[in-house]
């Protein structure tokens, strides 16, 4: 770790230079680039990987890091210093990418092949260089010309079956007009033999189909016939007559080897889609796949067919083995600031098949702790219990107990039933808590907590009273992230949606139900919630190559009081600053709006609001095996409804909102292990709205920037988003 922060900072300092390796006679691949001239069909970014070679990795699209890093080696290695140093840096770096004549005519000719196979056949490409200081860039310039076109598609099958699918222009492929793409072709030849497997075609495959394209019809312009392979003609009857005949399912049998009984036939028969006398269908398969990959106590699964003693059956294997049902797992995160110390824990028990259906089971305790300068200490501990069924449905329970140092005790009792949806394919996921009950106590205020807070004038008193909150929720996300593509950039976003109070309220009024001075109505002497929250999540991972990546995420969230509620309960409401919003603050230390806290120990119970922003753009490069690192910024802030006398500047007004966004810079580091990656975060303040009315809300060198106020360190387990 210590040679690997020396070569970053000497490489820094330094400014060593790219060509200190490359030989005199040769050139350093300084950059690459491809410009296609004549359309805009072809974008040159889908060309890049048919290229034999490219200039070294960059950051920020300049910074060639791991280049300057293998260059701090020394070229004299005569003493075992030098020769450490030496290996060190080229063990960490990347050696400069030396132009090579014969990389660049394969890239050329693979260049061409790619356009020809987009339709483009008199497609021509050339390079262009510039040298300069044994640098040299290359440009690939591509003229695409004409294409050719589709005009007409034939058919020749004389299977009816084969015919009907091959012709179903619902779902096919080919267009009259598209541009004689390959990939498109490809794409026909596997949809039209999937159709044939989903109707009991169990030995179609794509092979069998062929192209004959005519291309003198017309300029530029394609006739295309497809039929079947010329082979095919030479299979005996019996070859054919295999080929083309629909299969059933026989008998469905599972093998689970010395594990037999680790799921019970209820729940192999639940997940299975392929029935005794079904006919075959390949969509099926694919489904029964999806399900039983789902459940978290199966390892692998395979699914085969053979021949049956009857004809025209086949009979399916289903071939499973778990995996370890029992996991335990132990999480560790630290936070300093401003001479406060934080430390949390936490432990969790899984068991992935309780009740031998797939349910699982898990237990969860967590505990944290908070050192503050000015003597006082936060205490929390919070376990929970969950219990997931293959049909999705869930049920919870957690106990929450906190200590505060604004001198007050708070107890949260929570027990929710919940169902889920996950879309074929993965993408969309979907979640309803049908019921979320909260029962939050506070056994103690001390007398100075009530004296500031809870006066009747006050209108947070309401978030420091005992009260129930019964709600309802609704959250959707979806990922366009696919593991067979792991280098294809990729989206993620998270909406939902909860109320609370709806129900008690209805209860309370046609139990008619008295309200009490503050016109709020209790059950069972209790006061309850009752609010509208929304909360939306986005991040998107821009894939540079292999090693780098820059990922933009953005989270806002809005909860609005109403009815027998003034103010959102303090637990739901939002805060500001950590290692997962803006990294210059610590955890709740940030807003609402301009609000300037005292220092006093009262302040994080007045950092809190109903309405969050956080805005993020992280680039992360791998530097060597499991370490990464990150450079990022971060925006955001918190803000209330409505103004409050506890929290002035602290409401959200939209002709000051922008003026109120905290701002931060920062870097990071990331041991990535696969199973859990450690994360430490420096950041440091660059706008600070509390100062605003000092005029020192930019904290620069010149401008008070102050080691001790201005920046934060965040230890934490896995990625920020």
């Amino acid at each position: 770790m210590l040679s690997l922060l020396g070569c970053v900072l000497m490489t820094t300092l330094s400014g060593c230079r790219t060509t200190k390796f490359v030989p005199e006679d040769r050139y350093l691949l300084n950059k690459t680039k491809i410009e296609v001239t004549d359309t805009k069909d072809v974008s040159p970014a889908e060309l890049k990987q048919y290229l034999r070679q490219t200039q070294n990795s960059e950051i920020f699209g300049f910074w060639k890091l791991q280049l300057h890093i293998y260059n701090t080696a020394p070229k004299d290695t005569t003493t075992k210093a030098r020769k450490r140093l030496a290996r060190n840096a080229h063990r960490m770096g990347e050696a400069p990418e030396i132009f090579d004549e014969d990389a660049t005519a394969a890239s050329m000719e693979q260049l061409k092949k790619a356009m020809q196979n987009k339709g483009y056949f008199l497609a021509e490409v050339d390079t262009v260089q510039f040298v300069k200081k044994q640098k040299l860039n290359l440009t690939y310039s591509i003229t695409a010309n004409q294409p050719y076109r589709l005009r007409d598609v034939g058919y020749v099958f004389t299977q009816p079956d084969l015919h009907d699918f091959a012709t179903d222009s619902r779902t096919s492929f080919l267009q009259e007009g598209m541009l004689f793409d390959a990939d498109r072709l490809s794409e026909e030849r596997s949809r039209i033999a999937s159709d044939m497997r989903d109707h009991g075609y169990f030995y179609f495959e794509k092979e069998m189909l062929r192209y004959t394209a005519d291309s003198t019809v017309g300029h530029k312009q394609v006739d295309l016939e497809i039929g079947l392979q010329p082979y095919m003609d030479q299979l005996s009857d019996s070859s054919l007559s295999k080929i083309f005949s629909r299969y059933y399912i026989g008998h469905v049998y599972y093998e689970m080897g010395n594990d037999s009984n680790f799921l019970r036939r209820r729940t192999l028969r639940k997940n299975n889609l392929i029935h005794e006398g079904d006919l075959y269908c390949e969509d099926a398969v694919e489904k029964t796949y999806e399900k039983f990959n789902s459940l978290g106590v199966v390892k692998y699964m395979n699914i085969s067919f053979r021949p049956s003693d009857n004809p025209n059956e086949l009979d399916c294997y289903i071939t499973l083995s778990r995996r370890k049902l029992n996991t335990v797992s132990a999480e560790i995160e630290g936070t300093y600031s401003a001479g406060d110390w934080g430390i949390s824990a936490g432990l969790s028990y899984i068991n992935k098949n309780i009740f031998h259906g797939a349910e699982e089971l898990s237990l969860n305790g967590r505990g944290s702790y908070e050192w503050r300068q000015n003597g006082s200490r936060a205490i929390e501990g919070v376990a929970s219990a969950g219990l997931a069924f293959p049909n999705k449905l869930k049920v919870g329970i957690e106990y929450n107990y906190q200590v505060r140092p604004e001198e007050f005790t708070r107890t949260i009792a929570n027990a929710h039933l919940g169902f889920s949806i996950h879309h074929p394919g993965g993408r969309w996921h979907h979640s309803f808590n049908f019921v979320d009950i909260s029962y939050v106590y506070l056994p103690w205020i001390s007398d100075d907590f009530r004296a500031q807070f809870l006066q009747p004038t006050n209108i947070m008193k309401y978030s420091y009273e005992n009260h129930f909150i019964v709600a309802f929720s609704y959250a959707c996300s979806y990922s366009s992230f696919r593991e067979k593509q792991p280098l294809r950039s990729y989206g993620n976003f998270r909406l939902q949606v909860e109320s609370a109070g709806n129900v008690l309220d209805g209860i309370a009024r046609l139990a008619k139900a008295p309200t009490d001075d503050n016109g709020t109505r209790k059950i069972f002497n209790i006061p309850y919630a009752q609010y509208v929250k929304a909360d939306f999540d986005f991040a998107y991972h821009y894939i540079i190559n292999e090693k780098h990546r820059l990922v933009v995420h953005g989270n806002l969230g809005c909860a609005v009081p109403y009815g027998n509620a003034k103010v959102i309960p303090f637990e739901k409401r939002y805060f500001a600053g950590g290692g997962n919003s803006v990294r210059g603050w610590t955890i709740r230390s940030l807003g609402p709006g301009a609000y300037k806290g005292t220092g006093d120990k009262i302040d994080y119970n007045t950092q809190s609001g109903d309405v969050k922003l956080d805005l993020n753009l992280e680039y992360r490069w791998n530097v060597w095996n499991f370490i990464n690192l990150a450079a990022f910024t971060d925006a955001g802030n918190i803000w209330t409804y409505t103004e409050y006398d506890s929290q002035p500047e602290g409401d959200f007004k939209w002709n000051r909102f922008y003026q109120e966004l905290a701002w931060s810079y920062g870097v990071g580091l990331r041991l990535d292990f696969n199973f859990f990656v450690f994360r430490v975060d420096f950041g440091v303040k660059l706008y600070d709205p509390s100062r605003i009315s000092d005029g020192k809300q930019w904290r620069t060198a010149g401008n008070g920037l102050c080691w001790k106020d201005d920046m934060t360190f965040h230890f934490a387990i896995g990625y920020p988003f």
